[in-house]
């Protein structure tokens, strides 16, 4: 039971530490990891609160799913990183 709770809280700091990269970095490349952390934070999250409630399968399903969508989310934004760089060439937004 501590256990659950002790990365129900690791994932809720993360959660805020994500939130906070998103609203104040204007640099794209921190934005980005930004946005990753709050995924993984999202999925630590969603491990710990079936952890607590006693469930092992559904977790494991959204946890692959969103892994594998947050690898295309990856490589499609730094695709788009690049070719923003060229265009502009800084990685800070406007």
């Amino acid at each position: 039971m501590l256990v659950g709770l002790i990365v129900l809280s690791t994932s809720i700091v993360l959660i805020a530490i994500g939130l906070y990269g998103l609203m104040s970095s204007r640099n794209i490349i921190r934005t980005l990891l930004s946005s990753e952390i709050l995924l993984n934070a999202s999925i630590l999250f969603t491990f710990a609160l079936s952890y607590l409630n006693g469930l092992t399968y559904p977790p494991v399903i959204y946890s692959v799913f969103a892994i594998s969508t947050a690898l295309i989310e990856v490589v499609v934004a730094f695709a788009a990183v690049i070719l923003y760089f060229r265009s502009k060439g800084s990685l800070e937004v406007d």
